[in-house]
């Protein structure tokens, strides 16, 4: 059964990523990010970031990743990765309706 994880706020969010190794150069700003996409959907963005555990990944034949960030990762550019995703998805759509 998943354990249900308990409720953060957005600063105890943001503490917990920084705690993890993910950059934050501006707070308010990776405040209302956290607000207005929300943490879940950022941390699809942001999983790449993640460390990767060597010992389990070969047991497992597949990547597992750790909870800690590559050095330099960084807020902002899991940000830019969601708009610029965001805008492709747009344009794709926009494609699409024209060939249907």
């Amino acid at each position: 059964m998943n354990r249900v994880k308990p409720w953060q706020s957005y600063p105890e969010q943001l503490q917990i990523l920084k705690r993890r190794g993910l950059q934050v150069e501006d707070d308010e700003a990776a405040l209302r990010y956290l607000a207005r996409i929300g943490y879940y959907r950022l941390s699809g963005y942001w999983y790449p970031m993640r460390l990767i555990n060597q010992s389990a990944s070969a047991r497992q034949k597949r990547p597992i990743r750790l909870d800690q960030f590559v050095d330099g990762s960084r807020f902002e550019d899991a940000v830019r990765l969601y708009i610029f995703d965001a805008k492709l998805r747009l344009l794709a759509l926009d494609a699409l309706e024209r060939i249907e």
